[in-house]
């Protein structure tokens, strides 16, 4: 499977959990993207912490790392932290579905 066809389903995953628009993924770089999520988790964070906490736990990211994150003292740098977490699980979602769909699971 290409980059562009992984990157392209990380875009509708995360449009899906997230509850952002695809259109407004489908252009973005993949650099950009990670700060446009970045954003968006300021958003959410400022916006409706429990539906944030809620959308965290249907990505399924680690919980102990997401309170790690919480508990660090530089609180400036958890949206950073926590989209480099979402995307690391993201990608690990999409690669076991593709392992599946080839039946290597």
């Amino acid at each position: 499977m290409e980059n562009k066809e992984i990157y392209s389903l990380f875009v509708q995953k995360l449009s899906k959990d997230l509850s952002i628009p695809e259109l407004s993924l489908t252009n973005l770089e993949q650099l950009d993207l990670r700060e446009f999520l970045i954003e968006r988790i300021k958003e959410l964070m400022s916006q409706n912490f429990d539906r944030f906490i809620i959308n965290l736990y249907r990505i399924d990211v680690d919980e102990n790392k997401v309170h790690e994150i919480f508990r660090s003292k530089d609180k400036t740098t958890i949206p950073e932290k926590l989209a480099d977490l979402i995307i690391e699980r993201q990608l690990m979602r999409i690669k076991t579905q593709i392992m599946y769909k080839k039946g290597k699971l």
